[in-house]
């Protein structure tokens, strides 16, 4: 930190920030960022350190990380893994990268294919579109998408510019383009999942000898819908949705898997579902329970579910049953109470 002096007062502050970066080499990366505060906004109400400083500060930061990483990468894709030989340099391009705290550029090499291996071929690729081939880390990725399908694009678009560094063209066609992207990902990787999992939809029997209370081989399937009503109380874009968890039976057992779909088709909820008790150790045998509220399109998943598989309705709804015959019994014992005290029986006593 330094002090300007002006009149023999001080009259700014710059505080120099260095970053510093030490790989397992011994290499030594370090950027520098200088922040400059003046003391007579103080008066104004402009104290510590802004939302503008701190988008300064981390895109310098990032620019040095990426940097950083982008180099190491590269030169370790340049060593070919089977003659352990550096491969040739076809040539140096740049590449900008897109981040969550701004635009970094940074050298982009070439590498030709090793001959040894893939003889007669000359072909080049480069290493750094292996791990951010759309240009745009994962993570901004991510973000653009779940603003984009929280809010309208425009004003996602304004909410990324007010907290991040992000460069201009940050649009709303930008964020609209990525969140069509990430959905269109998102499909395929149901897709792949129901792929996997009618594989298991053969009927099968426990071979195993069957020990009761085994709980390694139980899995209950918590299923429930919900219906998402448009807040335009003139559109029709209402839609239900399946919101279920997978895992395994007995008491205390935690984790499990949790899965939501707007796909109501029984076939669609099924592989879901199996992809689901896969994750918690399911291999196409053991007694799966399916607890719902009885609704009828819940009752589809037990029957497309490999067997054996029960439905039973959770205790909630079965006392929501219950309960009016509770009340009605309740309160037929409370009136004959009062009627009692009103009106005594009268004893009726004859002489002989």
């Amino acid at each position: 930190m330094s002090i300007a002096l002006s009149g023999g007062k001080a009259m700014a502050v710059v505080w120099t920030i260095t970053i510093e970066g030490r790989n397992v080499s011994g290499d030594v990366c370090r950027k520098a960022v200088r922040i400059d505060k003046s003391w007579e906004r103080l008066f104004d109400g402009d104290l510590g350190l802004s939302v503008e400083d701190g988008k300064t500060i981390m895109a310098a930061l990032q620019s040095a990380v990426v940097n950083h990483e982008a180099e190491t990468y590269s030169l370790f894709r340049r060593v070919c893994p089977d003659c352990h030989r550096f491969r040739s340099v076809k040539d140096y391009t740049t590449r900008r990268i897109r981040t969550v705290f701004g635009i970094v550029e940074v050298r982009n090499p070439r590498w030709m294919l090793c001959r040894d291996r893939h003889p007669g071929m000359v072909v080049a690729f480069a290493s750094l579109r292996e791990i951010c081939p759309d240009r745009a880390t994962p993570e901004l990725m991510e973000l653009t998408a779940r603003l984009g399908s929280m809010m309208p694009y425009r004003q996602a678009a304004r909410m990324l510019a007010e907290f991040l560094p992000v460069e201009p063209t940050e649009t709303h066609a930008t964020v609209r383009k990525r969140t069509i992207r990430i959905g269109e990902r998102l499909d395929d990787q149901v897709a792949e999942e129901e792929l996997h999992a009618r594989a298991q939809t053969d009927e099968r029997r426990q071979l195993e000898m069957q020990l009761p209370g085994d709980r390694r081989k139980e899995f209950v399937i918590s299923i429930d819908t919900a219906h998402v009503r448009s807040a335009d109380s003139n559109s029709a874009r209402n839609f239900e949705l399946v919101v279920a968890r997978c895992g395994r039976g007995g008491r205390g057992e935690d984790g499990g898997r949790y899965f939501v779909t707007s796909n109501t088709d029984q076939r669609a909820i099924r592989d879901r579902a199996l992809h689901a008790l896969r994750e918690v150790g399911y291999c196409g045998f053991g007694d799966v329970t399916v607890i719902s509220d009885g609704a009828e399109i819940l009752k589809r998943l037990p029957r497309a579910m490999p067997k054996p598989t029960a439905h039973i309705i959770d205790w909630f709804h079965i006392a929501m049953k219950v309960q009016p015959m509770q009340q009605i019994a309740d309160q037929m014992a409370r009136s004959r109470s009062v009627s009692l005290k009103r009106f005594p029986q009268s004893t009726v006593t004859s002489e002989r």
